[in-house]
């Protein structure tokens, strides 16, 4: 597995989303020689490791290119000095800032560069979550020119009840497309259930459209584990924050996870206590009442934003239990449909993921009845 490295070029950002995460913008930003110096280490740590997957460096801020001549410059560096070692350059932007200039940077390094896009819907959806129009951005440029790229959609509360008429029309548009609910959204009673009559609709989709490719949450999401007896404590931990995962900042400081970084949560001192915690140790990320929950094996978590928002790695957001509920039954359901339509060609993975689907809608329906009474 590559070890995911988010570089931090800037803390601004010419847009201020409705449920942008980092709280504490400034001017800050990274210079040359730090980003070269962390691009360094990594790729010397990777050399020591023996990964043969290599690096999947993120150009991250902010919006990375507010920092342009940083971003080609480092670039241009890795390019030239590192080739024994794997580095896949990701590049995640809003597209506001692509100008004739940048766009062609990057058709001339189309092969090298990865861009992750930001756009949530058609205009009025954009324009609510992020104060922008999706019908300026070089949207048809970027999926006609570079080859190593895909849209990134975030449902706020706001856009929820648009979920599934904007995402399936990104499809018929023959749009790469990923999405997933914001973080740390102000959840009310019953946006669960909306968000699970979206994806009820999008599984429709799915079904009456193979052709289609889904969207990870359809199409990657696994259940086997429920059919093993581990612990709910194993699952204390959702992510690869501090192992597989780890970010600098502006300073070049090492972080186990972007969301940990002093511009989101505004704390100068979150280096000293994050020192004092074993990310190892997956226990250490789960409080008794999660613990103890019948659900809790299909639940993510973002320790970050429990210690940001909460003050406690272990506080998991209790307004996403309805989103992650509502997330387990549909794609499990949807799950169960597809496979049961090839039923009789099944491979052995496959019939254990069939299994483990109707394991997890079971469970998603008898905790349901206790959820909603």
């Amino acid at each position: 597995m590559q070890r995911m490295v988010f570089l931090m070029l800037t803390y601004s950002c010419n847009l201020n989303c409705i449920y942008c995460y980092q709280k504490h913008k400034t001017s800050q930003s990274m210079s040359l020689e730090t980003a070269k110096t962390v691009v360094a280490k990594e790729v010397a740590l990777a050399r020591q490791s023996e990964n043969k997957e290599g690096i999947r460096l993120n150009l991250f801020g902010g919006e990375p290119f507010l920092k342009f001549e940083l971003m080609k410059d480092l670039c241009a560096w890795i390019w030239d000095n590192v080739t024994d070692v794997r580095i896949d350059i990701y590049i995640t932007t809003n597209g506001t800032l692509i100008n004739d200039e940048k766009k062609k940077w990057l058709e001339a390094n189309k092969d090298r560069i990865n861009i992750i896009m930001s756009v949530d819907g058609a205009d009025d959806v954009q324009e609510c979550n992020r104060g922008c129009d999706s019908s300026k951005l070089p949207i048809k440029w970027i999926l006609d020119t570079l080859p190593n790229r895909f849209l990134s959609m975030t449902v706020s509360r706001e856009s929820l009840g648009r979920f599934a008429d904007e995402l399936i029309n990104f499809h018929n548009l023959g749009y790469h497309v990923e999405a997933k609910p914001a973080q740390g959204e102000d959840w009310q009673p019953g946006d669960g259930k909306i968000y699970e009559e979206q994806l009820e609709r999008i599984a429709e989709y799915y079904l009456s459209h193979p052709e289609i490719n889904p969207i990870y949450l359809f199409k990657e999401l696994s259940y086997v584990h429920l059919l093993n007896n581990e612990p709910n404590e194993k699952y204390g931990k959702t992510c690869d924050a501090g192992d597989k995962l780890v970010a600098y900042d502006v300073e070049g400081r090492l972080f186990p996870c972007h969301h940990f970084l002093p511009n989101v949560n505004g704390r100068s001192d979150v280096l000293s206590y994050l020192e004092t915690i074993d990310f190892s140790d997956n226990s250490t990320f789960i409080d008794r009442e999660c613990q103890e929950c019948a659900i809790l094996k299909l639940c993510r978590t973002c320790c970050a934003r429990n210690y940001n928002e909460r003050g406690d790695l272990r506080k998991r957001d209790k307004r996403a239990c309805q989103i992650m509920l509502a997330e387990a039954k549909v794609v499990s359901s949807y799950q169960i449909r597809k496979n049961m339509a090839n039923k009789d060609s099944l491979t052995p993975q496959e019939l254990l993921q069939l299994k483990a689907a109707i394991k997890c809608y079971e469970l998603c329906c008898d905790f349901e009845k206790k959820f909603y009474r």
